[in-house]
């Protein structure tokens, strides 16, 4: 409702209008003019494209930072690691969250392609809806540290295989386990 959203956030409803718009051309809401707007069910093609997107230009990202990262690059990323672990411990998850994106665009940073995290970041809705669900198990984050750990080994190796190979492992964990995931929650998907 609108208008209890632009109560909420003590805003007007013109932007809340907007907003929804946005969402609905990123799929996340289904607006049935006159009548509601529903959070839509997640999207495993839409996250599939979106993640070979982050894929394919992550990998290149680690390939030119394997190459290139200095000292203060290397402590920026260690630096993201560490509060990952903090918000680990204390399980908040959003921040947990938030630090693991960090991570990633500190690296499109350092390679000097901070931009392009705009362009993915308008087609990962559904994807990010998915790493959500994957994520919620702290198993699953403690795997995550890990893996952020072996990329930050393999940029400071300097082998670009090596960094292509932490890249991979890392961002194919969510869609990997993507039947188990909708097992479990059947009613979030299309």
């Amino acid at each position: 409702n609108k208008r209890e959203i632009a109560e909420r956030f003590g805003v007007s409803q013109t932007p809340v209008r907007e907003a929804l718009i946005l969402l609905e051309e990123e799929g996340l809401v289904d607006i049935f003019p006159q009548s509601r707007t529903e959070v839509s069910h997640i999207d495993v093609q839409h996250a599939r494209e979106a993640h070979f997107l982050r894929l394919s230009v992550e990998i290149e990202v680690a390939r030119v930072l394997s190459q290139s990262i200095d000292d203060a690059g290397l402590a920026a990323l260690n630096a993201w690691i560490e509060r990952q672990e903090t918000e680990l411990h204390v399980d908040n998850q959003t921040a947990f969250k938030l630090g693991d994106n960090s991570f990633h665009n500190e690296m499109f940073r350092l390679a000097g392609v901070e931009g392009l995290t705009q362009i993915i970041d308008r087609r990962r809705g559904h994807y990010d809806r998915i790493r959500g669900l994957y994520l919620l198990e702290e198993e699953r984050r403690h795997i995550v540290i890990r893996e952020h750990r072996a990329i930050f080994a393999a940029l400071q190796s300097g082998e670009p295989a090596t960094a292509e190979g932490a890249i991979r492992a890392h961002l194919g964990k969510s869609l990997a386990i993507i039947d188990q995931i909708r097992n479990r929650y059947p009613d979030y998907f299309a």
